[in-house]
């Protein structure tokens, strides 16, 4: 007995390029929605239809048939037939299966709505010899119906369409459509009302810094203005090509807490100095009066540890083994050398850091000179001269190094952008540079990854052990875990100011960040920016990494002179 299908869609083969760089790809006809693609017919033989005189072509196959409806397709309602969920181009593909065939049908669609509404893109082909193009507004309406109805780009559309015309190749995944994100309120916060060194050292013309412009211990008067608090906003609702309105995340709130050195005016938001002393002005959160403790010499056996609720000024150096603890800023003269710095304001160490154990810790920001081995961990910025080799730095806002810096073999991590000059060379251990990104964030997602490899490597171990077409309870629960842990990965987000597990917040913030070489930066560095993360293949020189918010991916703006200036590559 022999059963017959029938299809109802043509498919042509195209050329273009010239020689070797010819091409050829194969054209399906564009189905309307709902537009049937291919149809059993009942048992019976006869030869198959040829030509496009009806624009069908029925295939005669002496076997028992099986339909899959694949991506973009759906059976009708007798189950004998396979319809087109949305416009697009269908392409067909026959398997055998025991003593008969498979037929599988999918759909590349015309449009791709992104998951979270925020995009709609177009692939495009040209039309079989006979056929025309749809028109702009043919396609508008199509757009419609698909439900897009907010940020249509009709220019990108009739672009499209030309260059389909013109060069007779596809134009895929083109942005035709874009929602409007939300912009998130901003966070209270406090602004300074008097110099208290909030910004890094300044740099010298030679790549140098000079600290003396820190302007750390900043005397101030009992009842002096401090700061005042700035009230959160509750920013604006974004919209999505459905037109329907995405909320914002409205700023939070800055609990100030109130201590016996500052005094609190709820109604202006003022805050005023309740005794006289030095100003530690910590990331533009709080602020604090202590008193200063100087130590003219070294930190070592001589003093042993010092912890202190003042700020600290150190002449010389802090030795190895030891700890320093200042609830106010802290100004080293000497080096850190394989000891702990821990500080609730702004760090200043003019003599740099050594030592694998070396660690500073502040709530403010760092600055150094050098940093040889250690880390440095911060809530504000880490401002670098002249070189890193094999460091780990942290922070919540900017990484910058001064100059032509060199950054060998270290891991760099900022909550904002990054700004480094020379990284690696040929024959080091490659850097890891991450901006728009929490550091501790990302050593969860490193366990969530791990934990999602180990799981894939069970599931693989159980089907080389039993047979990957074998099926059984134990290897169910491993392809359970191993479902639940591609979801952890998928889903943690981390790009600062929105939660763990929100992957699509803060796409804004993240592809405002960049990380930018004035040098050059080589091959096998690992850059990320935001949940986007790749490794170097190539060396790159003078420019800066960003997020491309449209493709999700990273690019690299050349800002070099030359053939290669204003040049945008993706990595």
């Amino acid at each position: 007995m022999a059963a017959r299908v029938k299809t109802f869609f043509l498919t042509e083969t195209f050329s273009f390029g010239e020689k070797e760089d010819r091409q050829t790809f194969t054209v399906s006809q564009l189905m309307h929605a709902g537009a049937m693609l291919v149809a059993l017919e009942g048992d019976g033989g006869g030869s198959p239809g040829k030509g496009r005189a009806a624009g069908k072509l029925d295939i005669e196959l002496v076997a028992d048939i099986k339909l899959v409806a694949g991506d973009g397709v759906e059976f009708s309602a007798d189950k004998r037939a396979l319809l087109a969920i949305t416009p697009g181009f269908p392409q067909m593909l026959r398997m055998k299966e025991g003593s008969g065939e498979k037929i599988i049908v999918d759909l590349e669609p015309l449009f791709l709505i992104s998951k979270d509404g925020w995009t709609a893109k177009m692939t495009l082909y040209p039309p079989l010899v006979g056929d025309t193009l749809p028109s702009v507004a043919e396609l508008m309406g199509m757009l419609e119906k698909a439900g897009v109805r907010w940020g249509v780009r009709e220019k990108n559309i009739a672009l499209c369409l030309a260059a389909v015309k013109a060069e007779q190749r596809p134009q895929k995944n083109q942005i035709i459509a874009r929602g409007r994100l939300p912009v998130n309120g901003e966070n209270a916060r406090l602004r300074i009302d008097i110099e208290a060194g909030a910004q890094a050292g300044e740099e010298r013309g030679d790549g140098r810094m000079d600290f003396r412009e820190r302007h750390l211990f900043t005397g101030v008067e009992k009842g002096q203005l401090l700061a005042t608090k700035i009230s959160a906003t509750m920013g604006l609702p974004g919209v999505n090509v459905y037109g329907h309105e995405v909320p914002q995340i409205p700023g939070k709130d800055l609990a100030i807490k109130t201590t016996e050195d500052v005094l609190y005016d709820e109604d202006t938001g003022e805050i005023r100095a309740a005794i006289a002393g030095v100003l530690s002005a910590v990331t533009g959160t709080s602020v604090r009066v202590t008193a200063k403790l100087v130590i003219t010499g070294d930190i070592d056996f001589q003093t042993g540890n010092v912890e202190s609720q003042d700020a600290i000024e150190i002449g010389g150096s802090v030795k190895p083994g030891f700890k320093v603890t200042a609830g106010g800023d802290v100004v080293i003269r000497g080096s850190v050398e394989g000891a702990h710095v821990s500080s609730r304001g702004n760090v200043v160490i003019r003599g740099g850091i050594r030592g694998a154990e070396a660690m500073v810790e502040a709530d403010g920001d760092v600055d150094i000179p050098l940093i040889d081995n250690g880390s440095i961990s911060c809530k504000g910025s880490v401002r670098v001269g002249p070189e890193a080799y094999y460091a780990e730095i942290s922070c919540l806002q900017d990484i910058i190094f001064t100059g032509q810096a060199k950054v060998v073999s270290s891991d760099l991590f900022a909550g904002g952008s990054i700004t480094v000059g020379e990284v690696d060379t040929d024959t080091c251990p490659n850097s890891l540079l991450a901006a728009a990104t929490m550091p501790e964030r990302y050593v969860r997602y490193y366990k969530l990854l791990k934990a999602f490899h180990q799981a894939q490597a069970a599931v693989d171990a159980w089907q080389r052990r039993f047979g990957a077409g074998e099926t059984h309870d134990e290897l169910d629960e491993l392809k359970e875990e191993l479902a639940d842990a591609k979801s952890s990965v998928a889903s943690y987000n981390l790009i600062p100011g929105v939660g763990e597990h929100d992957r699509s917040g803060g796409l804004r913030y993240a592809c405002h960040q960049k990380i930018t070489v004035k040098g050059t930066i080589h091959s096998g560095a690992v850059i990320r920016i935001g949940n986007t993360e790749t490794t170097l293949k190539k060396t790159y020189r003078e420019g800066y990494f960003a997020l491309n918010s449209d493709s999700g991916k990273l690019e690299f703006h050349s800002d070099s002179k030359g053939m290669t200036a204003g040049v945008v590559e993706q990595v």
